[in-house]
């Protein structure tokens, strides 16, 4: 795609990839340059993580060991119904199915 503007430079017309890939390699070697001057070498960058977000990942590590399924909540509800003993509540089957419904 191009773009043409009149009268606002001499400039040919450039294509927005074109000029995108001209950004790119000035905007990276700007950077270079500018960690290369402030301490001879590239700088290290280094990163410091709030209380709360050691939190959320600890608790995210703790999630990711849990098994995807409760096998022997699922043998309990197997023997229940295989024993005729399993029971729903259509009423509060009901209210859960509409309270999800409100969230989309």
């Amino acid at each position: 795609m191009a773009i043409h503007l009149t009268g606002l430079s001499n400039q040919g017309t450039i294509t927005k990839s074109e000029r995108s890939q001209k950004d790119d390699v000035a905007g990276s070697a700007t950077e270079k340059q500018s960690a290369v001057k402030s301490s001879g070498t590239l700088a290290d960058d280094t990163v410091k993580l709030s209380g709360t977000a050691q939190t959320l990942q600890s608790q995210q590590s703790k999630i990711g060991d849990l098994p995807d399924i409760d096998m022997d909540k699922v043998e309990q509800i197997k023997k229940a119904i295989s024993a005729g003993e399993y029971k729903i509540n259509s009423q509060q089957l009901a209210n859960n199915m509409a309270s999800m419904d409100s969230l989309f």
